[in-house]
């Protein structure tokens, strides 16, 4: 792969989808042979299984974060009743 690399050693997200731009674009000009045309395709199918994983992963992280935040925000009264002291008139 690039330069730009995970601590893992595994090409960020980034850096694998702009390969398999690159691969696609190469199998639509059609001048690799058919040996090359494989591998290329292998390549890149192995790109998507590992960059369909990393937006999986994002999607369940996304969803956790979105669940702590609706119990966060349940939780705390909304600012201006707290100002007031809870149920108290303003003034």
């Amino acid at each position: 792969m690039n330069a730009k690399e995970t601590k893992a050693g595994v090409a960020s997200f980034e850096t694998s989808m702009k390969r398999l731009e690159e691969l696609v674009r190469q199998l639509e000009r059609g001048d690799l042979s058919l040996e090359e045309s494989i591998s290329s395709f292998e390549e890149g199918m192995k790109l998507v299984k590992e960059c369909t994983a990393v937006l999986g992963q994002a999607e369940k992280r996304i969803q956790h974060l979105t669940q702590e935040g609706a119990s966060v925000t349940q939780a705390v009264p909304p600012a201006d009743e707290e100002e007031r002291g809870g149920g108290e008139l303003p003034f």
